[in-house]
C-alpha cells in the first residue's frame, strides 16, 4: 500500500512531470504528497534568475541575482582573467525554492490531493533526498529522471541515478 510519496522539486520540466505522476497516484491511493526542494545553490546565477521569474519568486530575489550577476561581469572586468562564479545569495535561493514548491503544492492541490506536506533543505541533493525518504518514511520517490543541469543528459541524471540505487523504498524516475 502506497501511504506516503516523497517528490524531488527542482522547477524542472521533468520534475513538473514527477509532481503531475505523483499527484494522480497519491489520488488513487489516498497517498500523502511530501514535495521536497534541495536548495539550488549550485545551479548558475542566470538559471536560478530564470526560475525566479517563472516561478514569480518575488522583486527582491531577481533584483538580488541581477546584482550578483553585475558583480561577476565587473569581477571579471577587473582582471581576472575571464568569467567568474559566485555563489547565489541565501535568500534568494530560499526565494526561489519557496516559489518552486508553492507552484508544486498548487499542481498537486489542483487534482485533487489534499495531503500535501512541504520541505525546503540544503546540501548535497542525492543525500538529501535519500534521508527524506527515510525520515518521512515514504513509500515511494518519484522524481524527475532529469533535473536542471546543462551535463544531465550526459550524467544520466546523477541525482536521480544515485537515489534509485540506494533508496530502501520504491522509486520512479520520470522522462
Amino acid at each position: 500500500m502506497i501511504k506516503k510519496i516523497l517528490v524531488p522539486i527542482d522547477g524542472s520540466e521533468h520534475a513538473t512531470k514527477a509532481i503531475d505522476l505523483a499527484a494522480d497516484l497519491a489520488g488513487k491511493y489516498k497517498a500523502e504528497i511530501v514535495l521536497f526542494h534541495v536548495l539550488l545553490d549550485h545551479t548558475s546565477i542566470y538559471d536560478l534568475k530564470l526560475l525566479a521569474e517563472k516561478y514569480d519568486a518575488g522583486k527582491a530575489a531577481i533584483e538580488s541575482l541581477d546584482s550578483m550577476s553585475e558583480a561577476m561581469v565587473q569581477a571579471a572586468d577587473v582582471g581576472y582573467g575571464g568569467p567568474i562564479s559566485l555563489p547565489a545569495p541565501m535568500d534568494a535561493l530560499r526565494d526561489v525554492g519557496a516559489a518552486i514548491a508553492k507552484n508544486a503544492e498548487q499542481r498537486v492541490r489542483s487534482q485533487s490531493v489534499d495531503k500535501i506536506k512541504t520541505v525546503i533543505s540544503s546540501g548535497s541533493a542525492a543525500d538529501a533526498i535519500l534521508e527524506a525518504a527515510e525520515g518521512e518514511g515514504a513509500d515511494m520517490i518519484v522524481m524527475g529522471s532529469r533535473g536542471l543541469g546543462k551535463l544531465a543528459g550526459m550524467l544520466m541524471g546523477s541525482v536521480s541515478h544515485k537515489v534509485s540505487h540506494h533508496a530502501t523504498c520504491t522509486v520512479i524516475t520520470v522522462k
